[in-house]
């Protein structure tokens, strides 16, 4: 070899090496420098908010990129520090993913039709509904349109006091609303996805997640009921009230298919890899590629620039990602994920304190360090001279029990149209840029409506589950 090539040889192996130190240099730092704001926001919050316990994990391209514990799994005698590895939370709602996984994977397997009337598969009893125009599928269950109401007493406080579900479900599926038309997020409906997973596939839930889903992922610490190995692990629920922490009861529900699953952040690191990974996890299988790209694409919307629900997921915007995303709540807990398909970016956050929102500010702190410069281009209004009068009056939040006596409602909204042809509602103005669709002035919220066939609006939509029946 010549003494020029051996020269370039060396000086091209020498600029590899260089570049390829200097990127794990700035990886390194980068990682550091988000490691300490996560820290400094947790640590600060859960002192001020007098949090006992909180873990999480960041997924990114296939590795994990940060994982912690902070504080302690439970207060007194039994003191001990969180370990992301070990210690159990309840993660509430985000069950509702795992029972939507399981239902399409026996749509993958060709058991089940997702636009397919699910009493072709119901085999405890069949739904009736006095909206015939069209039957309750599989992907109504799944995008939360199947038109349930949602029915207060789905919980108890032991097991002993339990009703199996097909038992408690068929005295309480009462359709409200023609199925298709609104999302409306529904405990009921995941709950009635999960009985059909049981009658299909013969299994309980419980039985079928650890053999089809938990155990090709390698989720050991991962379970819905009660066992000495969790109790050993966990990290009981607790509420700050009237200046102590208070340890919260155990909660069980009827609707287990909505709420029950126990895991660590470890373990849902694996499961978020798999969903970013399109089905596929360390060469396991869990979904096919076509329909773990599915279950993430926006499937009933009232306008496309509208978040959405998919499949189990309800889309997010969150500083300029579309993410795919399910909070948790439980009493003592609250949780929340949150899939980045385009970044193949995952997080993870569970702490003590239902309705707690450090979740939501240690996702949107480390989606923030990931975030791209954004164009600050904003909607014109539109040219119209539409009397937007029509959409004006009172609206109400559709999630809650329409047909029980002397039930909880939530607040009226009242939307009211301004002189300059926008409109206010929850401390924002819009203004219209479609017929249907509306931005805040702020660029913070996207808001769509839907009509009748009369052209009268019948439901305002924020995104996602804060959909809003119109009441007069």
């Amino acid at each position: 070899m010549g003494t020029a090539t051996t020269y370039f040889t060396r000086f091209f192996l020498i600029f590899i090496t260089s570049l390829f130190f200097g990127h794990a240099q700035n990886t390194n730092k980068s990682v550091a420098l988000l490691e300490a704001k996560v820290d400094s926001l947790i640590e600060t919050t859960m002192e001020s908010e007098h949090i006992p316990g909180l873990a999480f994990i960041v997924i990114k391209d296939g590795k994990t990129l940060l994982k912690k514990g902070y504080g302690y799994t439970s207060l007194g005698e039994e003191i001990s520090a969180v370990n992301p590895d070990s210690t159990i939370f309840r993660i509430g709602s985000i069950t509702k993913t795992f029972t939507a996984t399981a239902l399409l994977q026996l749509a993958d397997r060709k058991k089940i039709g997702l636009h397919t009337d699910v009493n072709d598969y119901l085999t405890s009893f069949k739904v009736s509904s006095k909206y015939t125009k069209k039957a309750i599928t599989s992907a109504h269950l799944l995008n939360h349109s199947a038109g349930f109401d949602e029915l207060r007493g789905r919980v108890v406080y032991t097991s002993e006091e339990t009703i199996p579900l097909a038992s408690f479900l068929k005295e309480r599926i009462v359709p409200i609303r023609e199925p298709g038309i609104i999302s409306s997020y529904s405990s009921f409906g995941i709950a009635l996805a999960g009985l059909l997973v049981e009658d299909v596939s013969g299994l309980g839930l419980e039985q079928y997640l650890k053999e089809n889903i938990w155990d090709p992922l390698g989720m050991t610490m991962t379970s819905m009921w009660l066992t000495d190995e969790i109790e050993e692990n966990v990290s009981w629920g607790y509420e700050y009230r009237n200046g102590i922490n208070v340890p919260m009861p155990w909660e069980y529900y009827h609707t287990y298919p909505a709420s029950e699953i126990n895991s660590t952040v470890t373990d849902m690191g694996k499961y978020m890899q798999m969903h970013l990974n399109n089905g596929i996890y360390k060469g396991k299988r869990v979904l096919s590629e076509e329909m773990s790209k599915e279950m993430k694409t926006q499937q009933l919307t009232v306008h496309p620039e509208v978040e959405a629900f998919a499949y189990g997921f309800y889309e997010d915007d969150i500083h300029g990602f579309r993410t795919i995303a399910h909070g948790g709540d439980m009493l003592g807990y609250a949780s929340y994920l949150t899939l980045v398909p385009e970044e193949n970016l995952g997080v993870f956050v569970v702490h003590h304190h239902e309705g707690g929102r450090l979740r939501y500010n240690v996702s949107n702190t480390i989606l923030e360090h990931f975030k791209k410069p954004q164009s600050d281009t904003i909607s014109k209004p539109l040219k119209t001279k539409e009397n937007l009068n029509r959409f004006a009056g009172h609206y109400m939040w559709s999630t809650y029990c329409h047909t029980c006596e002397n039930s909880w409602r939530p607040d009226r909204e009242e939307l009211v149209v301004n002189d300059d042809n926008t409109f206010s509602i929850m401390g924002r103005t819009y203004y219209q840029v479609d017929p249907l669709l509306f931005k805040s002035s702020d660029g913070e919220r996207t808001m769509g409506f839907v009509e009748n066939d009369k052209g009268e609006i019948v439901y305002m939509s924020l995104g996602s589950s804060n959909v809003f029946e119109k009441v007069d």
